[in-house]
Order: structure tokens, then C-alpha cells, then sequence
């Protein structure tokens, strides 16, 4: 049989769900981060605004995302997941329509807690559980991964245009029109699972979870995802303002962000080959861990030395290591979990990463100007435990691939 006649790994109904799922994975990533490297440095510009303030309006969007993921996660396993996303992209829109017309720091920050009410990321990565059969899933989460990286690339890169061209308010409403799309694609594109295997309405929420948290392997990626998400929040706060501060013109941060991007998707590729391929995920994790932590040794020696270098060095070994995490993280999740708790266990994940981004943004803006070191040394802290809690990771049991 020639190369071009092979059959697909996938069907026909399992692309239709991959294509629209990413596509609406893509928006909504791009829309949040979008936000990411521009936010702290135009959040300046509104009345009331201090380091501080402009940080927990940088991170209250992960604290509703986070207090959220559980209950939305399971709220899908009972009635739905399609119903749920619908719902969710709405409070998103929502939030974006109040952000655009803010003009203070505290509008800002109630706008921003609605935008993050919105928590769909966990039933995302659910419904294509549902929708994809186990021996092709981890290639459907590859997919959706892809999208979320492919999202990154395009916002970090347009970022700056977008911020001059726009302002704030102006990139909240091409944010709105972003989420409608996203809204569409739902409702119109988006298949229903043949089969759902659907949680009595009896379940209790915290069986659920604690029956969920009881996987050791679990709590690993979820110590994981919240020293990503603290560091992601803090990283993309920090430098952004601390660059401004050096110099750098904002719509010039393309010059740094893209061959930053370049690196971040060369890690993710091999990330993918060397977890997902050859079975090495606690190794993959590791060499992340060791990224991430040589992202705050740059920030620190930046800071001794002033000198804005060591700044830059430190977004690249951050982006880099946030990179390594990225494909295989819901990967793990869906196979540490059974069919019937997927948006439990996506919900555990994506809160665990969500406070993490409150708890970084909010803490950075907190010690920024006085105490910094002390914020990077409770960094470096927490990347020491996960990389002690991943010695004991173990590999899951190698797949068949299907060719």
C-alpha cells in the first residue's frame, strides 16, 4: 500500500472534534495570552494604579479560574461538557466587555475576576477524552497542545503591535470578538459524544475531589502546575515593567519575544518526542524543573548586577522550561484518572496552575519594589520541591502508538 493511501490514525468524527476543539482552544489561549506581556506595563496608565494593585488585577483572573476549575470540571461531568464551555465563554465575554471600558485599577481587577469565572480549560481537555478513543487520545491532547502553543506564538508576537495599536481597553474588545467566535464554533461545529459517561447528580463534590486527589502522581503535576502558573504570572509581570524601567520601548518587545517563542516551541517539540515517545516523562520533567530554575538564578544575578541582560536570559530559560511542561502535563492527567472523573481530575490540574498565577502575580506585585530576592527565593523554594517530588515520579506504562 503507498504512503498516500495508508488509512488516518484518526475518524472522520474524531478530526471534526480535534479541528474544532483546537480551534476554539487557539482563540481562547490567544485571548488570555494575549494580555500576558503587555498587561503590567499598560495597567500603568490607570488611575490608582500601584505595583501591587497592577498585580492582583494580573492575577485575580487566575483566582476565580482556579476556584473554579473543580467545581466546573465536575459540574461537566454531571451535565455535559458542551453546556458547560457554552456557559463559561459567556462569563468570559462578560468580563472582557467591563475590562474594555474600565478606567481604574479597581474596575480592572472586579473585570478581571469575571473574566477568570469563566473556567473551561479542564472541560476542554475532557471533552476531547470523550470524543477521541484511548490508543489515539494522547495524539488528540498533542493536537490541542499544539493549538495552545501555536496560540503563544502568535500572541507573544503581536503583543506589542496590538498594545500600541489598540491601547488596554481596545485589546479587550478584539478579545470580545475573539470569544464570540469561539462561542460559534461551539454551537455550530463541535460534536456530542456518542457516549457520556455522566456522574449521578448524588456524587458528593468533595468525594470527588479528595477520591481524585488520592493519586499520587496527581498532586505531583498539580504542585507542578502551580509553580508554572506562579512563575508565569510573576515572570510575565515583572520583566515586561523591569525592561520599560531599562529603556526598551514597548512596541520593540517583539524583538525579544520571538526568537524567545522559537526556543519555547523547539522545547515543546522534543518535550513531546521524549515524554510522549520514548516513555521519559520524570526525566522531561526534570530538565524542566532545572529550566525553571535557572530562570530565577538569571533574574536574581539581573537584579545584583543591574544589568537588564540577565532579564532577558531569564524570560528564555522561563519559556523554555514552561514549554517542556506544556504537552505532556494534561497528557498525564487524563491517564491517571478514570473515564467518569476526566473534568474532575482536569479541574484539580487547572486549579492548582490558576491559584499558582494569582498567587505569583499578587506576591511579586507585593515585593517588587522592596523585597525581591525574598520573592525569588520563595520561587526557587517551591522548584526545589517539585523537583524532589519528581525523583519519585513514575513513568506511566509505555502505550502502543498507533500507526
Amino acid at each position: 500500500m503507498s504512503e498516500s493511501a495508508k488509512p488516518s490514525i484518526f475518524t472522520s468524527y474524531e478530526k471534526k472534534s480535534i479541528y474544532s476543539l483546537s480551534g476554539i482552544l487557539f482563540f481562547r489561549m490567544f485571548s488570555i495570552f494575549l494580555l500576558l506581556p503587555v498587561f503590567s506595563v499598560l495597567a500603568m496608565d490607570l488611575e490608582g494604579a500601584t505595583p501591587f494593585l497592577i498585580g492582583v488585577a494580573f492575577g485575580a483572573y487566575g483566582l476565580t479560574q482556579g476556584l473554579l476549575q473543580l467545581p466546573f470540571g465536575m459540574w461537566s461531568d454531571r451535565v455535559g461538557r458542551k453546556r458547560v464551555i457554552v456557559i463559561g465563554l459567556g462569563l468570559f465575554m462578560a468580563g472582557n466587555v467591563l475590562a474594555a471600558f474600565a478606567d481604574t485599577i479597581h474596575w480592572m481587577i472586579v473585570a478581571r475576576f469575571l473574566q477568570g469565572s469563566g473556567a473551561i480549560s479542564s472541560t476542554v481537555f475532557a471533552l476531547i477524552a470523550d470524543l477521541t478513543r484511548p490508543e489515539v487520545r494522547t495524539r488528540a491532547n498533542a493536537a490541542l497542545g499544539a493549538s495552545v502553543g501555536i496560540a503563544f506564538a502568535f500572541a507573544f508576537g503581536s503583543a506589542p503591535f496590538f498594545g500600541e495599536w489598540l491601547g488596554l481597553n481596545g485589546m479587550f474588545l478584539m478579545i470580545v470578538v475573539l470569544s464570540a467566535i469561539s462561542l460559534v464554533l461551539v454551537l455550530t461545529t463541535v460534536p456530542n459524544p456518542e457516549s457520556s459517561p455522566l456522574l449521578p447528580q448524588k456524587t458528593s463534590f468533595w468525594n470527588m475531589a479528595k477520591t481524585v486527589w488520592k493519586v499520587p502522581t496527581l498532586r505531583t503535576i498539580s504542585w507542578g502546575g502551580f509553580v508554572c502558573g506562579a512563575g508565569l504570572a510573576s515572570t510575565f509581570f515583572l520583566i515586561p515593567m523591569i525592561l520599560v524601567q531599562y529603556g526598551y520601548e514597548r512596541a520593540e518587545m517583539w524583538k525579544i519575544y520571538l526568537p524567545m517563542m522559537l526556543a519555547g516551541a523547539v522545547s515543546m517539540i522534543l518535550a513531546a518526542i521524549f515524554a510522549e515517545v520514548r516513555n521519559r516523562f520524570r526525566e522531561v520533567m526534570l530538565f524542566g524543573i532545572i529550566l525553571l530554575f535557572c530562570s530565577v538564578i538569571s533574574m536574581g544575578i539581573g537584579q545584583e548586577q543591574d544589568r537588564h541582560l540577565w532579564f532577558v536570559v531569564a524570560l528564555f530559560f522561563f519559556f523554555m522550561g514552561f514549554n517542556v511542561f506544556e504537552p505532556i502535563f494534561p497528557s498525564l492527567v487524563t491517564r491517571s484518572t478514570t473515564a467518569e472523573t476526566k473534568g474532575t481530575a482536569m479541574g484539580v490540574y487547572n486549579f492548582s496552575q490558576f491559584i499558582g498565577q494569582f498567587v505569583g502575580a499578587t506576591v511579586a506585585g507585593a515585593l517588587y519594589v522592596n523585597n525581591f530576592l525574598i520573592f525569588l527565593l520563595l520561587l526557587a523554594v517551591a522548584e526545589i520541591w517539585f523537583f524532589y517530588l519528581t525523583l519519585s515520579f513514575p513513568n506511566p506504562e509505555k502505550r502502543n502508538i498507533v500507526k
